[in-house]
């Protein structure tokens, strides 16, 4: 981890290239169809909570597109709240975390039980409240921090389609090894989630920190995190949804501010509530799925399916 942190700040270190060409906000808008919003709110909504990568899935997917997402390319008369100039590539990357606020919804509203008798029993400040809230804290904050900090860099240098596909390849032969070598779930008795300590819950922040490298998978980065730290299938799972609510949020949020008004010049409202709307049906029915799927069956299938995309990508990459 340290390694791969102290690699991120000397990519960060590196002067950004300054952008050569210009397209107005009204040709950038143009790029942002329905077709496109379908798309891309039905690979967000499908792929945001299963341990194969949205954001490398939606990397593949706007290449297939051919979204234009060139950083040497800028919007003429657009900058951030930091008064950089916004490029194709920072469109094109901002929307993909824009349209989580979809999936976003579809756990809040999965897990609005859940949810509801946390914030009553804070309010009442009641002892698995605290203890729940305070795990999902503590599992959020290292690669929130990472991720802050090193942003701009894993943008410029890691999101790409092969490392997205070397990506997918190792996670699948990290979760054929982890299945192997932990236990089964076990039955876990009482609320086995509002029971997490903040151990557990730093095991699997840390975790979570990995999912920083496009074709990661947060999902999976968590989920593995929870069965390192002793959790069944069930509880990693539902414990996974609980952070990346937090954590997407935070960074829907974060980007939405960074772009400031621009926010509003360039992706259409048309467009950009379709990709949201069907990001946030499609995800309620993985999300409602996934639980009982894992519970009974591990996450063996998701190992094999990242295997065998991730190394076609590879072969047809070597191939050109």
């Amino acid at each position: 981890m340290l390694r791969f942190a102290f690699g991120l700040w000397l990519l960060s270190s590196l002067p950004a290239f300054a952008a050569s060409e210009t397209r107005t906000p009204e040709e950038v808008r143009a790029d942002f169809t329905y077709s496109r919003a379908l798309v891309t709110g039905t690979v967000e909504g499908v792929t945001e909570y299963l341990p194969v990568s949205s954001t490398g899935h939606m990397i593949i997917s706007d290449r297939l597109l051919g979204v234009p997402n060139d950083p040497l390319v800028a919007v003429s008369g657009l900058s951030d709240r930091k008064g950089r100039a916004v490029s194709l590539e920072r469109v094109a990357d901002d929307y993909i975390v824009i349209i989580q606020l979809g999936a976003i919804l579809a756990v809040f509203v999965a897990f609005f039980g859940r949810i509801r008798g946390l914030v009553v029993g804070l309010c009442r400040w009641e002892s698995k409240s605290v203890t729940l809230t305070s795990s999902i804290l503590v599992a959020f904050v290292p690669a929130a921090l990472l991720g802050f900090l090193f942003k701009d860099a894993i943008t410029a240098y890691l999101f790409s389609v092969e490392v997205v596909a070397a990506a997918l390849l190792v996670g699948g032969l990290v979760i054929l090894v982890t299945e192997h070598v932990l236990p089964k779930s076990h039955v876990a008795t009482g609320d086995e989630v509002a029971s997490i300590d903040w151990r557990s819950a730093l095991t699997v922040g840390l975790c979570q920190c990995f999912a920083l490298i496009p074709g990661t998978s947060r999902s999976l980065a968590t989920i593995l995190g929870g069965r390192l730290a002793g959790l069944s299938h069930a509880a990693a799972t539902e414990f996974s949804f609980l952070v990346g609510l937090l954590t997407l949020s935070a960074a829907s949020v974060y980007k939405m501010w960074s772009l400031g008004p621009a926010l509003t010049q360039v992706y259409p409202a048309g467009p950009a509530s379709v990709g949201l709307l069907v990001a946030a049906i499609t995800a309620f029915v993985s999300v409602k799925w996934l639980v009982g799927y894992v519970s009974r069956n591990g996450l063996g299938v998701f190992a094999w399916y990242r295997i065998a995309l991730g190394g076609a990508i590879l072969a047809i990459l070597a191939l050109k």
